[in-house]
């Protein structure tokens, strides 16, 4: 028989201080990369909005490709590029929506090493969305507060954005012949108050998914030296989380800028149980008949209507309390 060779053990990615001439080139592209995409939003339409939603890619592909330093200098580069054009503004808003998460959920998906130990070796995945979540909510919160300190009030600074929402309300009505069903001005200053929280939910699920496909990106190119987590099995949030949720949720209807800063991490920390109710189901679907098949629906379902998310925010919190997929590992321990 002939001789097996030993197996080639696998480097880790370089980092800290390694500047190949690859990397340095892969840094550069990945900034002007993320700059481009970024800045198609000026185009204001649905389409630009829709590919915006790609921003982190780049910078996540080159963290976890090639380590956190040279996706840094990706996300330094593109900030710098959108500064310039279109405006100092555009590269903030880049910085602290795109930037920052983005590498704050790579750092985690990496591992979260901190001399020379990894802190979350554990439900990375969870912790990773939790990261992005957690810059997201904070620098929309502050976007806020500073807005409502500067106009002299929550009202005062949403009222530009209340005035447009309250004349496409009012031609939608109009155009839907819904007569005196609704009132555009009530409509009007719900969809305003809720405007920032639903912009960090969007923002987040923007870096969730991005974060998904690079890691895909990374494995399938054997860039990363991290094995794929089992995802429906490791996400599982701190039990705090959903404390934290309800609590948020109940400021909410405090109104003002206490309110609208307590809806902006209720919708965060919800999408982040609403992934971990998905996972949960993952979980208790997977090896039966119809689980590909229910899962499938679920998803379509999901992606047509937005709203049913809301239930497996529902089950993300009974999972905080019961721990459904711990139960079902020990049910099958037993009969095993």
């Amino acid at each position: 028989m002939p001789q097996l060779l030993p197996e080639r053990k696998k480097l880790p990615v370089p980092d800290n201080g390694d500047f190949s001439l690859s990397q340095i080139f892969a840094s550069i592209g990945g900034g002007f990369a993320g700059a481009a995409v970024f800045a198609v939003i000026t185009k204001g339409t649905s389409a630009a909005v829709l590919f915006a939603f790609l921003a982190p890619l780049p910078i996540l592909i080159v963290a976890l490709g090639f380590g956190l330093r040279h996706g840094a200098t990706s996300a330094l580069i593109a900030t710098g590029l959108l500064s310039i054009w279109p405006s100092p503004v555009f590269g903030v808003v880049y910085a602290v929506l795109v930037a920052l998460p983005a590498l704050a959920a790579a750092y985690v998906a990496s591992g979260a090493v901190w001399r020379g130990r990894e802190l979350a070796s554990a439900h990375a995945p969870a912790w990773a969305v939790l990261a992005a979540g957690g810059v997201v909510a904070a620098a929309v919160s502050i976007a806020v507060a500073i807005a409502a300190i500067r106009s002299g009030g929550l009202d005062e600074a949403l009222n530009p954005l209340q005035a447009r929402a309250f004349i496409a309300i009012e031609d939608l009505i109009r155009t839907q012949e819904l007569g005196d069903k609704f009132d555009p001005s009530q409509l009007s200053a719900l969809v305003v108050f809720a405007f920032p929280a639903t912009l960090a939910a969007l923002t987040l699920l923007s870096h969730v998914l991005n974060l998904w496909g690079a890691g895909l990106l990374a494995r399938a190119s054997e860039a990363s030296t991290r094995p794929w987590p089992d995802i429906a099995r490791e996400f599982v949030l701190p039990r705090t989380v959903a404390g934290l949720f309800l609590i948020a949720s109940a400021v909410a209807f405090a109104g003002n800028l206490p309110g609208a800063i307590g809806l902006v991490f209720a919708e965060t920390l919800g999408l982040a149980l609403a992934l971990q109710g998905l996972a949960v189901i993952h979980a208790l679907l997977r090896g039966t008949r119809v689980g590909g098949v229910t899962l499938t629906i679920v998803y379509i379902v999901i992606g047509l209507f937005a709203w049913p998310i809301v239930l497996f925010t529902v089950i993300g919190v009974a999972d905080a309390v019961f721990s459904f997929r711990s139960r079902k590992q020990a049910a099958q321990a037993r009969r095993g």
